[in-house]
């Protein structure tokens, strides 16, 4: 087997990677992310958030504040049946979906513990009462008829199975759930993901809006519980449109996925240690980048070197994204392994993947990065196509509203404002966005919509 081929980039999405234990990156951000300091995690589409949560579920025994006596619960929102059920209860409140929600989660992750008899009994006739068991367990039908037993703060109250559904049945799984871990000294972990892939019905991104609104306004009261702790797994963009009260209270919570040129050196450099059998080196930036230099044949066209290839991936918020390396990197190899099946265009100096290579990956990696754009900003695919073909991705904010066909100043103003949120647009004169008028199309997209020199 060559070297070439022995090399796994990996698959360029976390969700599917099978191997990403194998060559993981522990990095800063991931030690941050591990912090009980932590409860919001914030990033691009292929920041690595989902890398993170599933390297939580492998790393789970390594990870101080899963450990025992501590819980942990990881999950991906559906929230169709929860919906369901209040609305059969005429509660069109989106908060206590969300209260219902994690109720559900606690109820059936404690029922799998040792719990007080008491408190068994009472999470297991929530779940069967709220219609979160399809099939009820023989020994749990007697608890149908069994009246319910609320306890808040000494104050005992009874419901009758036949009576209807009330929320406070909820406020007792939670806060009976804290008192019992409070009892035992444990934390119990909540961490969601794909939280912007919720809804109710259908996709809207305004209903997302308000849905993960009112989840952070439920989770703004949960905070406040002693031992049921929140992590949170955002897309930097929807975050940040998000309304609620106290949002300036998560701003010390909360922990925005930035990579570093160096971070991003190491992280590929993990994935080449498979060339290296043996070497126990410390791999930090210097010896990652000896590393990367042994494989890729930059050439005198972009990409010249592992720096260009870092600016020519930032995007209109000067961040490099790790799912954009490693395309990168996959279509480099894909490219090259066809070139020594054709006997063409041959690495120099003993390296492994040639700059024409690189230069056909970067073409690639562009035209993905443009496509995954518009696939998540579906509004702004008719704006965003008027750029194609222009003479240069610069732009003053006059020709940038010609150019997006935006005739009305008010309309230009709420578009660019839009795409320079999102890093589809930089800002060059480091003014804020609505003063500047100097502005710039990332090299990528730019390069997909063949905007000015390819090789500018």
């Amino acid at each position: 087997m060559s070297d070439l081929v022995k090399i796994d980039f990996g698959l360029g999405a976390a969700q599917q990677e099978k191997n990403l234990k194998d060559y993981f990156y522990r990095s800063g951000s991931f030690q941050s992310a591990c912090s009980e300091k932590t409860y919001l995690v914030l990033g691009a589409k292929g920041a690595g958030k989902s890398a993170i949560f599933k390297m939580f579920q492998e790393l789970e025994s390594e990870i101080k504040i899963f450990s025992s006596p501590n819980l942990w619960i990881h999950d991906e929102p559906q929230l169709r049946d929860h919906w369901t059920t209040l609305q059969k209860i005429r509660n069109s409140s989106e908060i206590t979906l969300w209260r219902f929600y994690i109720a559900s989660l606690i109820a059936n992750y404690c029922l799998k513990q040792a719990l007080p008899n008491e408190l068994e009994k009472s999470f297991k006739r929530f779940l069967a009462r709220w219609g979160l068991v399809r099939e009820v367990p023989t020994k749990w039908q007697a608890m149908r008829s069994a009246p319910i037993k609320i306890d808040f703060a000494g104050i005992q109250t009874e419901l009758s199975t036949k009576s209807p559904l009330e929320h406070t049945e909820i406020d007792y799984v939670i806060y009976s759930a804290d008192k019992w871990l409070d009892d035992r000294g444990s934390d119990l972990w909540i961490c969601l993901d794909t939280l912007d892939e919720v809804s109710l019905n259908g996709h809207s991104h305004d209903d997302v809006e308000n849905l993960l609104s009112n989840m952070m306004r439920s989770v703004a009261e949960l905070i406040r519980l002693k031992r049921i702790r929140i992590k949170l797994f955002f897309r930097t963009d929807i975050y940040h449109s998000l309304t609620y009260v106290n949002k300036d209270h998560f701003s010390a919570l909360k922990l925005e996925l930035r990579w570093s040129k160096e971070d991003l050196a190491i992280m590929l450099a993990h994935r080449l240690r498979v060339l290296h059998p043996g070497v126990i080196i410390p791999l930090d930036y210097p010896n990652s980048i000896r590393w990367i230099q042994d494989v890729f044949d930059w050439g005198t066209k972009p990409p010249i070197s592992f720096d260009d290839l870092y600016e020519l991936l930032k995007d209109g918020n000067g961040d490099v994204l790790p799912r954009d390396l490693i395309n990168f990197c996959i279509q480099a190899q894909k490219a090259q392994e066809n070139f020594n099946i054709q006997g063409i265009h041959p690495p120099n100096h003993g390296k492994l993947i040639s700059c024409f290579a690189l230069q056909k990956a970067l073409q690639q990696t562009a035209a993905s990065k443009l496509t995954d754009f518009l696939q998540v900003f579906q509004n702004f695919k008719d704006t965003y196509d008027q750029l194609k073909g222009g003479k240069s991705r610069h732009f003053t904010r006059d020709e940038l509203s010609i150019a997006l066909g935006k005739k009305e100043p008010l309309d230009a103003k709420i578009v660019i404002a839009d795409l320079v949120r999102v890093g589809a647009l930089a800002i060059k004169d480091k003014k804020a966005v609505n003063l500047s008028d100097s502005f710039e199309i990332p090299f990528l997209y730019a390069k997909a919509l063949e905007i000015g020199d390819p090789d500018e």
